[in-house]
């Protein structure tokens, strides 16, 4: 039984009940022939990449983060907007109900939070913040003409961040029991420890959230390991930057000591086995990671790496992509644990452990009903095993947010779907022509990206 936000009762086998609840109920759902399960969690996601599918998507990810920095510099506010739309659509069909949007378009975030607001999706939104380019962390030396390219738009100061943090609390933090914030450094190699202490001050605050990247790539671990003393997992943990209301993203590149030392300080980790494989980063220690007692949640990333925002395809590669790396079957990850991960662990990365991921008296009312009439659920013999390694998404028939449809009978309530389509399909003639100067500006930086990355391979 759904009261408002929240699940109020959950009754088993009980007889006569559709017609006892016939006296008060608003709506009575016939789920005959239906599974019902706990709304997922896209628990890292980057909103703006929906307009940037087909793009580059064959390159490393210090080489592929100039196009997708140059794509994404050319994007207005219009433009944000009808990209989070987008991904609302595609995620909330496929049974995922809350994101986590690590946005790098702070001067849009009115723009896309109006969006999730009309969408009626759950959003822990994260402004990303960034004050040290690439170029700097790996000591990249430019020639002068590219050195004064970079040198012509000032950054915001620590002040004018906290200003924006502050004013975007006020107006959208717990907005409807759906819209939270928290603070998004982009990486920690990308913040200098100003920008870092700034989030540590305004999370103590505030209490807010952060979420950031980290040790995605092999050469971000090994140049961190030079500029860092013991690395910049140790780094940070001098700074008193971990503790439990930290996610990190991706977490590939970790020796033993870090992935004990992220466990004790309760730091969520976010896995993204799909933008992984597709950037050739590695394969995050999941099993490891979960060994140590950390909590795992489960990622897409961005459209333009790989991935389509739909958490049963990346169920399904983080069941499969451990296991030719471990011998002992028996520490293989269970059905339950990769289901556990889109679910549960990541309401706790949302800061809503005990309010998501499971049907209990008191959750918020974040359900999917899928259809079994298919040949995923036929026969239905074990229904967290075909939902890990059957389900594509296509049987979500509806789903509830909040305590309110956003999507019935396969059709999305408060988004016109075909509106959206096609005013996405009308903006993309000029997205084309807005490109073209940013990819100029990528295609003179990769070949000293690349120098330095052979080195580094």
């Amino acid at each position: 039984m759904v009261e408002g936000q929240n699940i109020s009762h959950v009754i088993y086998h009980q007889e006569n009940l559709a017609t006892e609840l016939e006296a008060y109920a608003d709506e009575i759902i016939d789920a005959e022939n239906m599974v019902l399960i706990p709304g997922m969690v896209n628990a890292h996601y980057h909103s703006y990449t929906n307009l940037l599918k087909g793009t580059t998507n064959n390159l490393p990810l210090e080489i592929w983060a100039l196009y997708t920095i140059a794509y994404g510099h050319a994007l207005d506010d219009d433009d944000i907007y009808y990209a989070v739309l987008l991904g609302c659509i595609e995620m909330m069909k496929s049974g995922v109900t809350s994101c986590l949007d690590h946005f790098p378009h702070i001067a849009a975030s009115e723009a896309a939070l109006k969006a999730y607001d009309e969408a009626g999706m759950r959003v822990a939104f994260a402004p990303m913040l960034q004050d040290v380019p690439d170029e700097q962390f790996f000591q990249i030396s430019f020639p002068p003409s590219i050195q004064r390219q970079n040198s012509q738009k000032p950054r915001a100061s620590i002040e004018e961040l906290k200003s924006f943090y502050k004013t975007l609390i006020s107006t959208w933090h717990q907005k409807d029991g759906r819209i939270t914030v928290q603070l998004g450094p982009n990486a920690p190699q990308r913040c200098s420890e100003n920008t870092l202490q700034l989030c540590k001050e305004l999370s103590e605050k505030e209490n807010l959230r952060i979420h950031t990247h980290l040790l995605e790539t092999k050469a971000q671990f090994q140049q961190s390991r030079k500029l860092y003393q013991g690395g910049i997992v140790r780094y940070l943990d001098r700074l008193g930057f971990w503790n439990e209301k930290v996610s990190a993203a991706h977490a590939l590149w970790l020796d033993g000591e870090e992935i004990q030392l992220l466990a004790n300080r309760n730091v969520s980790i976010i896995h993204n086995p799909a933008s992984n494989l597709l950037l050739g980063s590695g394969i995050a220690p999941i099993p490891a990671i979960l060994k140590k007692g950390a909590n795992v949640a489960i990622g897409t990333d961005g459209s333009n790496c790989g991935t389509i925002h739909n958490l049963f395809e990346a169920m399904r590669l983080a069941a499969m992509i451990h296991r030719p790396r471990e011998s002992d079957y028996s520490n293989w990850l269970t059905d339950a644990a990769i289901f556990n991960m889109a679910s549960t662990s990541g309401g706790k990365v949302l800061g809503m452990e005990g309010e998501l991921g499971r049907i209990e008296s008191g959750q918020k009312a974040d359900l999917v009903l899928l259809g079994t009439k298919n040949s995923f659920w036929t026969p239905l013999n074990d229904p967290i095993s075909q939902l890990v390694h059957q389900e594509n998404g296509s049987s979500v028939d509806s789903v509830l947010i909040n305590g309110e449809w956003t999507v019935r009978n396969g059709k999305t309530v408060n988004i016109d779907e075909e509106k959206i389509l096609h005013e996405v399909k009308r903006r993309q003639e000029g997205l084309l022509g807005k490109w073209q100067e940013p990819l100029k500006r990528a295609e003179q930086l990769r070949p000293h990206f690349e120098k330095i990355l052979l080195e580094y391979h």
